[in-house]
């Protein structure tokens, strides 16, 4: 009887051992699918992704209002032209143009943006060089120091190694009633924390005086003759970093006519 009970049990132990054996081999089995299809999803995923491409042009965002639209302006806008005045210099540089009308860094264009929403929507981190032009929108606006500390925060974000070059907002005349006085403030203290260039129009007299010929009927913003005098106004400004943005990226051929790093 005991005899009978142990071989009983020696086959119900066997019998467990095989269980456990043929379970062991299943899990292990089970585990190299697994692992087999992570590969291939992640393969799979991988080559969906395509290569990024060599280097070729600085990318230049531009954020701004309707002085930069080209508002009441027939024919092509200042940023357009500025990127054919740049490849003439021999520099390489592609303008991404995000302006909006009416916008500023607290007051809202006519799409609801200000600038925080257009430096969200282009700068990236292939961003080099990033401009910040205007804007007289802001007028009488509170709250603008704070937004340009966010907007100037968020770009250092989305593009840690950009250039960023601050242009206050133009004026007809040197502004001696103070309008844009708190403006033109808040952005060179912004511009000074922050350790970016800053250019200030009204200051270097842009569309004053004689000069006032070149901006249309509403005395604001640039006629046709207007948006290639402020092209050629901004190119000694955008030159400069966009060489030394090519200097960095190694594209520097050294067959520039006018920009050096």
């Amino acid at each position: 009887m005991r005899e009978a009970e142990f071989m009983a049990g020696g086959r119900s132990r066997s019998s467990v051992g095989t269980w456990f054996h043929w379970q062991g081999r299943a899990a292990v089995a089970l585990l190299m699918v697994a692992v087999l299809l992570v590969v291939a999803f992640s393969a799979v995923a991988y080559a969906a992704v395509p290569p990024k491409g060599a280097v070729t042009d600085v990318h230049v965002d531009m954020i701004g209002d309707s002085l930069s639209t080209g508002f009441k302006t027939p024919g092509v806008t200042w940023p357009d032209q500025e990127q054919t005045l740049i490849a003439d210099t021999g520099l390489k540089a592609d303008i991404t143009n995000a302006s909006e009308n009416g916008a500023g860094y607290v007051q809202s264009g006519e799409a609801g943006d200000v600038f925080l929403d257009l430096a969200n929507r282009v700068v990236n981190s292939q961003s080099q060089v990033v401009v910040l032009f205007g804007s007289d929108n802001d007028t009488g606006q509170s709250g603008l120091a704070e937004a340009v500390q966010t907007v100037l925060d968020r770009v250092k974000v989305l593009a840690p190694q950009a250039r960023v070059i601050m242009v206050g907002p133009t004026s007809e005349s040197n502004d001696a009633d103070g309008q844009l006085t708190s403006i033109i403030s808040a952005l060179s203290q912004s511009a000074a924390t922050y350790r970016v260039h800053f250019v200030d129009p009204v200051a270097l007299g842009w569309f004053q005086g004689a000069d006032n010929q070149y901006l249309s009927s509403d005395m604001e913003h640039p006629n046709a003759a207007g948006e290639a005098y402020l092209a050629q106004h901004m190119e000694p400004v955008l030159a400069p970093a966009i060489a030394n943005a090519m200097h960095h990226d190694g594209l520097w051929d050294g067959a520039f006519s006018k920009a050096r790093p």
